[in-house]
């Protein structure tokens, strides 16, 4: 499984269901969602800053986790998952904010829900892990540009999760979930003859779009028993009668962690230069992490030959099967999000995870030699510095922050 999962849903989702519906359309309009409701100023508490700064600020108490973005021209769509109630991890939530750019950097907006979890059925339990691709896609007799895969679960602790669609008109919504059933369903009891008792099932969706129509690439995990990382061929252009294509598993030659060689593509975003012709995957790489949570401490990105999508065919001569991944520029771990010049931070963070990579709306790479990669960092359990009448506020603490590679 992603090495983060678990340990940081279980605790976001624990407890009952609490008053965020969802049904078939978004549960929020718009307008600013950071408000616990009642009417009352809430408290704004800081976050822990180690490093390097969060690209938007919001109060301690609301996590702000699993990152992906879409950049059209001057503005950039930021997709995101937090509790629409300050410390409250069971009213989870598909956020944007979108930014704008001035003066060398981007300025975020405020939050609005674009998704919460439905009353009932397979996402009454949580959401979380979306992303989004632009395209032409029909629903219910309506026209859509934008279509949303994102992780949902009807468990509390955020197990055993399917993968749903969303669409909508406009980047920043109203979204409207596609029908009740999820588009890939991840079943635990198929591997329960092994003796484990929970599964994060199918996760961390990657949409890619190839015709710049209804046709895309659905990248995602399944943490099974053997570990894999598929990529969906699909025809969603009428949602009302979806095209399933092949399902290929993707090859893990060439990613290794700590000396282990084809491990998982945890925490994968995918993105595709089609000038070059390269599929590029950023990744959580290894973790050493003791205390909670047990999350990567480093994320880095790879890239291959889109040939990894084709048939593979081992030639008769061919000894040793091909190394499809090479790494990309750095990794980015402690060191690299230390502050320049902020020495009460020059140390950075130790939980850094769930990393993407900022693409145009296809799902393409904006630019070849040089990528911008978002991700998350989080504080540890019992760190001093945290609330002493909260012991969950770490599983709160989590920002969004960025940095920009170069090969």
């Amino acid at each position: 499984m992603k090495k983060i999962f678990c340990v940081l849903l279980a605790g976001l989702f624990c407890g009952a269901l609490a008053g965020c519906g969802g049904g078939e359309t978004s549960g929020s309009g718009g307008g600013n969602d950071n408000s616990s409701g009642g009417g009352s100023q809430e408290t704004f508490e800081d976050k822990i800053f180690d490093g390097i700064d969060a690209v938007f600020d919001e109060s301690l108490g609301y996590y702000n986790a699993y990152p992906s973005a879409i950049q059209e021209g001057a503005t950039r769509y930021l997709y995101y998952t937090r509790n629409t109630v300050k410390y409250d991890g069971t009213t989870s939530s598909i956020a944007v904010r979108v930014g704008t750019y001035s003066g060398g950097s981007w300025t975020y907006g405020e939050p609005k829900t674009c998704i919460a979890v439905s009353e009932s059925g397979w996402d009454s339990g949580g959401v979380f892990m979306a992303d989004v691709v632009k395209g032409t896609f029909s629903y219910g007799g309506e026209s859509y540009s934008y279509l949303m895969a994102y992780s949902g679960t009807d468990r509390a602790d955020g197990n055993d999760a399917d993968i749903g669609l969303a669409v909508a008109k406009t980047p920043d919504g109203e979204w409207v979930k596609v029908g009740t059933q999820p588009l890939v369903t991840f079943n635990s009891s198929e591997w329960d003859t092994v003796g484990l008792s929970w599964y994060p099932g199918a996760i961390e969706p990657s949409l890619v779009s190839f015709d710049e129509g209804g046709k895309v690439w659905l990248f995602y995990e399944e943490s099974e028993v053997f570990k894999s990382n598929y990529a969906w061929e699909l025809d969603l252009s009428d949602l009302d009668n979806i095209v399933r294509g092949g399902r290929k598993v993707i090859e893990r030659t060439g990613v290794s962690d700590l000396g282990t060689s084809n491990p998982l593509l945890y925490g994968g975003d995918f993105v595709y230069d089609p000038d070059s012709d390269y599929l590029f995957a950023a990744r959580e790489g290894r973790t050493t992490a003791t205390a909670n949570p047990i999350v990567a401490d480093e994320v880095q990105v790879l890239r291959s030959s889109m040939d990894i999508l084709d048939e593979i065919v081992q030639g008769p001569t061919q000894e040793e099967p091909r190394v499809w991944w090479e790494e990309v520029g750095d990794s980015i771990d402690a060191g690299a999000t230390a502050h320049p010049t902020d020495d009460t931070r020059i140390f950075g963070y130790t939980r850094i995870f769930s990393p993407c990579i900022v693409s145009d709306p296809y799902g393409r790479l904006l630019e070849y030699g040089s990528l911008e990669l978002l991700f998350t960092t989080q504080a540890s359990e019992g760190d001093e510095r945290l609330p002493a009448d909260r012991e969950d506020a770490y599983e709160y603490s989590q920002m969004i922050h960025s940095m920009v590679i170069t090969y």
